[in-house]
């Protein structure tokens, strides 16, 4: 497991502001609420579009020997927390507005998606985001125990806001509401240690996922000038609890850039980031 208690030092407004983009690693949108009505703001509006790119060499290769349901799980796992497409574009990069107006969950636009299915003992998808008061569709895709245990980290620590056993293969479950913004961490404590995912609650629509090439695409953004950051969890493994069964990675990657968004206008603001020294 992270080590949520520096997360939380790092992640600092990311919890205390929400934001949204439908969808999963590659978010979608419909362009309505949930009641079919138009959303979006009604003055003039802008797109925020860029890059997220690794600079220069990659983590280690490293993999874990896997000892239970290995004719579904595999033989082992890979560790390293990062997929680079094309031109080390960093796929699963949270990229948001700091600061931008809240807009109630009815009013948002619908995700392309609510689900987070298991599939081979990974979550699919990796990243996603929701807004405020989602109920969030879970379901089994393998043919072994799962669970999927949803903590949210708030000012106290970490706080469980579900934790779903799923014995049964393709048996759909939905979550509580989640009503609280903020970055949720979803482990299995079914023998796969291994297994997260991040689903970020917002309320408001201006953030997005970044897709398998790293890029980024954040519509319908009123006019103004904001702080847009980037949140991509920690990569390297710096420890392994085999009795416990629990991972720990470094501290995420954050930064933060000005950007101006003008009437019509396209911004494009770029980040690049590379690994620490540990």
């Amino acid at each position: 497991m992270m080590k949520f208690s520096r997360l939380l030092q790092r992640t600092g407004m990311l919890l205390a502001v929400g934001m949204v983009g439908f969808g999963c690693s590659s978010p979608e949108t419909s362009g309505t609420g949930k009641n079919g009505s138009s959303a979006g703001p009604s003055g003039p509006v802008g797109t925020i579009r860029g890059t997220v790119h690794f600079e220069g060499d990659g983590p280690t290769p490293a993999a874990d020997k896997i000892n239970q349901d290995q004719s579904t799980c595999g033989d082992s796992v890979s560790l390293p927390r990062l997929v680079l497409g094309k031109n080390s574009g960093v796929k699963d990069t949270f990229v948001y507005l700091e600061g931008a107006p809240s807009v109630p969950g009815e009013e948002q636009p619908r995700p392309a998606t609510l689900l987070m299915d298991q599939q081979k003992c990974q979550y699919v998808p990796h990243a996603m985001t929701v807004p405020v008061g989602t109920h969030l569709d879970i379901v089994n895709s393998d043919s072994i125990l799962h669970n999927v245990h949803g903590n949210i980290v708030g000012t106290s620590g970490l706080q469980t806001l579900f934790n779903i056993a799923q014995p049964l293969k393709g048996t759909p479950t939905k979550t509580p509401a989640l009503d609280t913004t903020g970055m949720i961490f979803l482990t299995c404590e079914a023998g796969h240690p291994w297994m997260n995912a991040f689903v970020f609650v917002a309320d408001n629509p201006y953030v997005a996922v970044t897709k398998a090439d790293g890029d980024f695409v954040i519509p319908n953004v009123p006019v103004g000038s904001y702080k847009l950051k980037m949140w991509h969890e920690g990569v390297t493994l710096v420890s392994n609890d085999k009795k416990r069964q629990k991972y720990e990675y470094e501290d995420p990657y954050i930064a933060t850039k000005d950007v101006e968004v003008t009437a019509n206008g396209e911004a494009v603001v770029n980040f690049d980031f590379s690994l620490r020294r540990l």
